[in-house]
């Protein structure tokens, strides 16, 4: 984005709050204002997560793997994303742990009391002897306690209860942590990069698959740690972070500012789908979504979660979906303009969330909802000088700030 761009965003955006001032904040809004709150807090982390960043990097480069642990969906959130380490593995911590070499780094995320994650994947890689770099909320128990000569934490500002909707008779709705503890990690990762490069070293990142033809370079950077292609230019410390932490707080400024009235209209086609004993499926794709929901904090509205896209979602739809149903979908770079269609001509309503705005003929169908998570097509949003692909996706952390909007809008209204 140039200075004039930049500017003119600030503008638009600035006109667009004030004109909300006065207005009362509905759920959706604050979702939202939950994710940029972390958004805020992370911004003066900057520099704490790069020393972090500096500290994993001596290890890194001194032969260590990076493993992933903790949560289901963060560990999914860094394991083979387009923008992604290539060297990243995954660490089963609820299990006996294999050896761990002394320069391993442990990347691990907890959610609190929205976790699906066992007590003991906490207790194993904190006496692994390894450094753990921990990702949970600020007042977390594990946070809470003396923490182990190993571990260096990057607390998340979200609240101690993980949920944004608490009703009277007990239960606890929409759960906080996911966005907001991805958003963190992205950033550690950031600064990981460019603590490596300023070691003289490019740590491998993946290219989205649909933009990599024949998937040449997915085969060429496949496990690679440490990547030769690149031309060997430092990166100032807190650039990438920062960079990365901008993108995200603009994006969502923006969705808070114009997209909360198809939010709004979303939840509303939710909840009379729902009282009227239809049929609601949702269709999560990606590498975090999926694993979002079906926890704790979930909401009791659809019946189904599928992942399958394209022709065969088409034909999926055409074979369980009826006149009244709703089907929500969680996308990627394609708007699947087939599917919505496919749902739309049997009489089924569809919420669409996806990079690439629905086609005109769509966008004009009264049972079609399109939703824009306002990230750009190639996800990725971190500029890397000299290398071909840009770091540290924006997707995830985006899709389900828009769903969970949904979620909140849709549960806390009669």
């Amino acid at each position: 984005m140039n200075v004039r761009c930049e500017v003119l965003f600030v503008i638009w955006v600035a006109f667009v709050t004030c004109n909300l001032v006065g207005t009362q904040a509905g759920p959706a809004e604050n979702y939202i204002d939950a994710q940029l709150r972390a958004v805020r807090t992370m911004e003066s982390q900057v520099d704490r997560i790069t020393q972090i960043a500096e500290e994993s990097a001596s290890r890194v480069l001194a032969g260590g793997s990076i493993y992933l642990a903790g949560e289901k969906g963060m560990v999914a959130e860094l394991l083979g994303r387009a923008g992604g380490l290539c060297a990243a593995k995954r660490l089963d911590a609820d299990k006996p742990l294999p050896c761990l070499a002394i320069n391993d780094v442990v990347i691990f995320s907890h959610y609190g009391p929205a976790t699906t994650c066992k007590t003991s994947a906490w207790q194993n890689v904190t006496g692994s002897g390894v450094l753990v770099v921990a990702f949970a909320a600020i007042e977390n128990p594990i946070l809470r306690q003396p923490l182990p000569s190993g571990v260096r934490a990057i607390p998340v500002d979200i609240t101690a209860d993980a949920f944004l909707v608490k009703q009277s008779f007990g239960q606890s709705f929409i759960p906080l942590p996911s966005p907001a503890i991805a958003m963190a990690q992205w950033t550690y990762v950031a600064e990981l990069i460019a603590a490596c490069r300023r070691q003289h070293k490019h740590l491998a990142v993946y290219l989205s698959l649909n933009l990599d033809e024949g998937r040449k370079r997915f085969e060429r950077t496949k496990g690679l740690m440490f990547d030769p292609e690149y031309a060997d230019t430092p990166i100032a410390a807190g650039t990438l972070g920062r960079q990365f932490i901008a993108s995200v707080r603009r994006s969502l400024e923006v969705i808070r500012a114009s997209q909360v009235g198809p939010i709004r209209d979303a939840a509303g086609w939710v909840r009379e789908a729902a009282k009227s004993g239809k049929q609601l499926v949702r269709n999560l794709h990606g590498h975090l979504p999926p694993l979002d929901v079906g926890g704790p904090g979930d909401v009791p509205y659809f019946s189904q979660s599928i992942r399958t896209v394209g022709d065969a979602g088409a034909q999926w739809i055409r074979e369980h979906l009826h006149a009244g149903d709703l089907y929500l979908f969680v996308g990627y770079q394609d708007n699947e303009d087939k599917m919505s269609a496919a749902a739309n001509g049997l009489g089924a309503q569809t919420i669409f969330i996806t990079s690439s705005s629905s086609g005109l003929q769509q966008l004009k169908n009264k049972l079609h909802l399109y939703i824009n998570p306002h990230w750009a097509i190639y996800d990725g949003c971190v500029d890397l000088p000299g290398y071909d692909v840009k770091a540290c996706p924006v997707s995830a952390i985006l899709g389900m700030t828009c769903y969970w909007a949904i979620c909140a809008e849709a549960v806390t209204k009669p």
